[in-house]
């Protein structure tokens, strides 16, 4: 048997009229009106969440647009110093070229591009147009763009090391090498086979005879460290300098020193001074160049 809903009465009674009036709900009617209510409240909840959400994605999304058009600008922006890149390497691969011709490590006929004022003339002009640069587009292409260009850099790098080493070895080569004359005066006696001028017998001379007034300067003809500064028989006082590579001079009959042993000199500093001295028959100077202890004419390193 279905049991019997509950009723409840509701009695309002106005104040001023001592009337009132009474309402019957039966218990049924008050859940259904309850549950009506939470679903509504549930709903209003679940509208009012999924306003704030909406509102939050599309914050989020007008974010995202934004962070789009920034990283396009970036990207854009990143392609085109790429490319500047791009044709600046270019450019140094060309002037890098040109210094391997200019330092005799490669042939001219190498040249990648030859300027008319010769092979080590440096133009501002780009290898290629920017205009008919390859374009880059997207984050893998241009980290693929630069990581060739980094390959690139270092190997002009690894490159252009090698070419100053080598340049500083020739500077200090160079730098070693006796070529200019260590007194001024005539020359009366050259290397090779002559007649001695005090025996009259021929013999082998090893080196320079340079005529000159007593007491002129005499100069190094290169860098180096002198070995000796002493008095000897035939040479009277003489002066040994090494200068590296295999070469040493020699500088007979001075008047005086103007060096000690062990003294570092540089091209053109005053060694001593020209004299008369040993066996020598008049004021000069003898000047010897030797190659690992061979002599050789003193004429074949000469510049000036």
């Amino acid at each position: 048997m279905r049991k019997k809903d509950k009723v409840y009465s509701i009695i309002v009674v106005s104040g001023a009229t001592t009337s009132s009036r009474k309402f019957s709900v039966s218990e049924r009617a008050l859940r259904v009106a309850a549950g009506v209510t939470l679903v509504f409240l549930a709903l209003s909840g679940f509208a009012v969440i999924d306003s704030i959400s909406t509102a939050a994605d599309q914050r989020k999304l007008k974010q995202l647009q934004a962070d789009v058009v920034e990283k396009d600008r970036l990207i854009a922006d990143l392609s085109r110093k790429v490319e500047t890149l791009d044709l600046s390497i270019q450019r140094m691969e060309v002037y890098t070229d040109r210094i391997l011709v200019a330092a005799g490590l490669k042939s001219p006929l190498a040249l990648r591009e030859v300027g008319s004022g010769g092979p080590i003339e440096f133009r501002a002009d780009p290898i290629v147009p920017a205009a008919e640069a390859a374009p880059v587009s997207g984050t893998g292409d241009i980290l693929g763009r630069a990581s060739q260009l980094d390959t690139k850099s270092r190997e002009l790098e690894s490159t252009l090391k090698y070419v100053r080493s080598v340049i500083d070895k020739q500077k200090m080569r160079l730098a070693s090498t006796p070529s200019i004359w260590p007194t001024r005066g005539y020359l009366t006696d050259g290397f090779g086979e002559r007649r001695h001028p005090i025996t009259g017998k021929r013999d082998f001379h090893h080196g320079l005879d340079i005529a000159t007034q007593l007491g002129n300067r005499v100069i190094a003809p290169a860098n180096g460290l002198v070995l000796c500064a002493e008095k000897r028989s035939y040479y009277g006082n003489l002066i040994i300098i090494d200068h590296g590579y295999g070469f040493t001079t020699r500088y007979g009959h001075l008047a005086s020193f103007n060096v000690k042993e062990g003294q570092r000199v540089k091209r053109g500093d005053v060694i001593g001074y020209v004299g008369s001295t040993g066996m020598s028959s008049a004021p000069h100077l003898h000047y010897e160049v030797r190659v690992f202890g061979k002599p050789r004419n003193p004429l074949s390193y000469m510049i000036d």
